[in-house]
């Protein structure tokens, strides 16, 4: 049995009219209804960017990754966009073996990820 996702939305995001979830735990097909339901409850009203925050999630399965690209689509029909931060090793060799770093934008810290949403 994996150990549960957790979801925690901070309070005091990188950047004003963005939500900064940071994650924890391990991804997968046990928790993934749970992880769903929390990420789109921490989002649900909000229409502007959202950072992930992976640096504590050490593992994601397929399944995850699934919910991952709802959560984007979801974002991106608001008009935001969605920027991970910092996966783990484990979960960035899974989107590079899948090809899914092309779907999303992955930044290495939240500092940078803050520099590239001021950018635009």
């Amino acid at each position: 049995m994996s150990t549960a996702v957790h979801v925690t939305r901070v309070l005091e995001p990188v950047v004003e009219n963005t939500v900064l979830l940071a994650l924890a735990g391990e991804l997968d097909y046990d928790n993934a209804t749970r992880f769903d339901h929390d990420t789109h409850e921490a989002i649900a009203e909000h229409h502007g960017d959202v950072v992930i925050d992976l640096t504590d999630l050490s593992f994601c399965d397929s399944t995850g990754m699934q919910i991952l690209l709802k959560v984007r689509r979801a974002v991106h029909d608001r008009g935001g966009r969605l920027i991970l931060v910092n996966p783990h090793s484990r979960v960035a060799r899974l989107l590079h073996l899948t090809g899914l770093i092309q779907a999303f934008e992955v930044r290495p810290t939240l500092a940078e990820a803050a520099e590239a949403l001021h950018a635009t």
